[in-house]
């Protein structure tokens, strides 16, 4: 029997449904970030091996007796001695301008380092009774304590002598004359407080006080003390470090402490961490000159030179250089250490693409987005470009036959000089080309002039090439490490029941190691200070300069603590 044909409409319908609904899913997962976001969703965040925490390291002497660590810390007939000895220090005026001449064509203008000298000597007597005193270029200083074991590379602790200038403009906006030393109870005010003259006292402090004790370091101490970092240490550092590289050889130092990052409070989960600076970024300002001809201003060309400029200055500010996020970057370090240790204080889908960031586009980008939001952590992944100097023009009513600019850059860790040099070159023969103008770059000639004027673009000064990265594995770095966790945790917060985080970082600016790179390669950028917004709290560069006296104790505490450390 033959049986009446059935309707099949509704499973039509039905099948048809499915069909539909799995495009559309094949289509948002695959045609959207959809996929992406749950490869990001799914990734585990208990990862082995990356950002281990160096175990505490509390001295020998600690255990012994921890009453001087003590004594550096809440003792207040110390700390007012201490307080004193920074606020003289800042007395002694020792402000450095840009481009200053070689010391021996131009004495006078060194000259006040004499008296900074004299400071050191009168306050810090058994150092220069006991230790040996090396002056390089006249001004530099290296004091070596010689270890009793050969066979162990002395540690070098640095600093710099010099001071940015205080502009004359701003001198009625302090507070306290900036070479005052004015304490207030809590902080210690002037130029130099916060850069670094708080550094330099801690450290020679320290020396005194282990002197003072009748410690005897197996392991040689090196400090060695520049004076004219802030400009960039070609008289100071650099000759320091011919110096030490003839005496000690290459590699022939166990590690070296420079000014430089600190310890904070991360906005984003709150715990304390130790941004200790491992690298720094590459360096070159850019001199662009524009030379055309001159004449009465009541019969202008449609484009003057100034005007040429400023559309050249236009031009390079609305191209910035991207970000760029890798794990050649010391903060891609930082941020694992956060996403390993910050547990529910990040929010967790921000926590697996900070861990998939090194492979995986979507998770990157999404890393980059966040660092990006604001400028002060925007350029530790970003090449910065600062137009910061014109010059142009003599005259109400005569043309400018000659004006110049001069672009500050601090080139990312993955990019080299010459790969700016070569994008501002491709920007000027842009605007070149618009106006009829030669351009001449790096002593070449890249277009040739006419009669309506050129370009001339050089390097002003010295470029610099991002800094060798130093190692965050090894014995050097738990050392350093595992002081800081004693201090931090043992010392001054001993309620935080969390452990601070050690982690990998840089800034956005250089120091003086970048004379040192030969020495050694374990180069810690490293400000043993806590603070929950550095620049606020210290006006660094900046009216009213202060350290905090707590901090500027935490300082010789810690060098207190390392040097014995470093011994055994």
């Amino acid at each position: 029997m033959i049986g009446l044909p059935t309707d099949d409409k509704p499973q039509r319908k039905k099948v048809a449904a499915l069909t539909l609904t799995g495009i559309i899913f094949l289509i948002v997962l695959f045609g959207t970030n959809l996929f992406g976001y749950l490869r990001i969703l799914s990734t585990p965040t208990n990862v082995k091996g990356v950002c281990q925490l160096a175990d505490i390291r509390r001295p020998k002497s600690f255990e012994k007796d921890n009453s001087t660590v003590l004594k550096i810390l809440h003792n207040e007939d110390f700390k007012l001695a201490s307080v004193d000895r920074l606020s003289r220090a800042i007395q002694v005026d020792t402000q450095i301008f840009d481009s200053p001449p070689p010391v021996d064509e131009n004495p006078e203008y060194w000259e006040k380092f004499k008296a900074f000298h004299a400071y050191l000597k009168e306050t810090f007597p058994l150092v220069h009774a006991n230790l040996e005193l090396v002056k390089v270029n006249t001004y530099g200083l290296v004091y070596y304590w010689k270890g009793s074991d050969k066979s162990l590379k002395p540690v070098m602790l640095t600093a710099h002598q010099d001071v940015v200038p205080v502009q004359k403009d701003t001198l009625d906006k302090w507070t306290y004359p900036p070479f005052e030393g004015h304490f207030d109870g809590t902080f210690v005010y002037g130029r130099g407080a916060s850069d670094c003259k708080n550094i330099l006292v801690g450290i020679m402090e320290t020396l005194e006080l282990l002197l003072e004790q009748d410690f005897s370091p197996k392991r040689g101490i090196v400090a060695a003390f520049g004076f004219d970092e802030e400009a960039s240490g070609y008289r100071g550092a650099l000759e320091l470090g011919k110096y030490l590289l003839e005496r000690f050889g290459a590699d022939g130092i166990y590690a070296i402490i420079d000014e430089g990052s600190t310890l904070m409070q991360d906005a984003i989960t709150g715990r304390i961490v130790a941004a200790v600076g491992t690298g720094e970024k590459g360096y070159i300002d850019v001199n662009v000159g524009l030379s055309t001809p001159g004449g009465h201003s009541s019969v202008p060309p449609e484009h003057t030179s100034i005007g040429i400029m400023g559309e050249l200055a236009y031009i390079v500010e609305k191209d910035p250089y991207e970000p760029i996020f890798t794990d050649r970057n010391p903060i891609f370090g930082y941020m694992q250490c956060l996403a390993v240790h910050a547990g529910d204080k990040m929010p967790t889908a921000f926590r697996k693409s900070i861990l998939r960031a090194g492979y995986d586009k979507l998770a990157n980008s999404k890393v980059v987005e966040a660092i990006t939001r604001s400028p002060v952590t925007k350029y530790l992944i970003t090449t910065s470009q600062a137009e910061d100097i014109v010059r142009g023009g003599e005259k109400n009513n005569a043309l400018p036959e000659s004006v110049h600019m001069i672009v500050n850059h601090r080139v990312s860790i993955e990019t080299e000089v010459q790969t700016v040099m070569d994008h501002f070159v491709d920007r000027v023969v842009k605007v070149a080309k618009r106006h009829g103008l030669g351009v001449d770059a790096w002593g070449q000639e890249v277009v040739p002039a006419g009669d309506l004027g050129k370009f001339v673009i050089e390097i002003d000064g010295h470029s610099l090439e991002a800094a060798p990265v130093s190692p965050t594995k090894g014995k050097s770095w738990d050392l350093l490490s595992g002081i800081t966790r004693h201090i931090y945790e043992d010392l001054v917060f001993p309620e935080n029941k969390e452990p601070v985080i050690i982690a990998p970082a840089i800034m956005t600016g250089n120091t003086d190691t970048r004379h040192y790179w030969n020495l050694t390669k374990n180069i810690y950028r490293y400000s043993p200070v806590f603070y929950k917004d550095v620049m606020k709290e210290t006006h660094v560069h900046s009216v009213d300069e202060k350290s905090d006296i707590a901090n500027h104790l935490r300082v010789v505490a810690y060098f207190y603590e390392y040097l014995q450390a470093a011994s055994e």
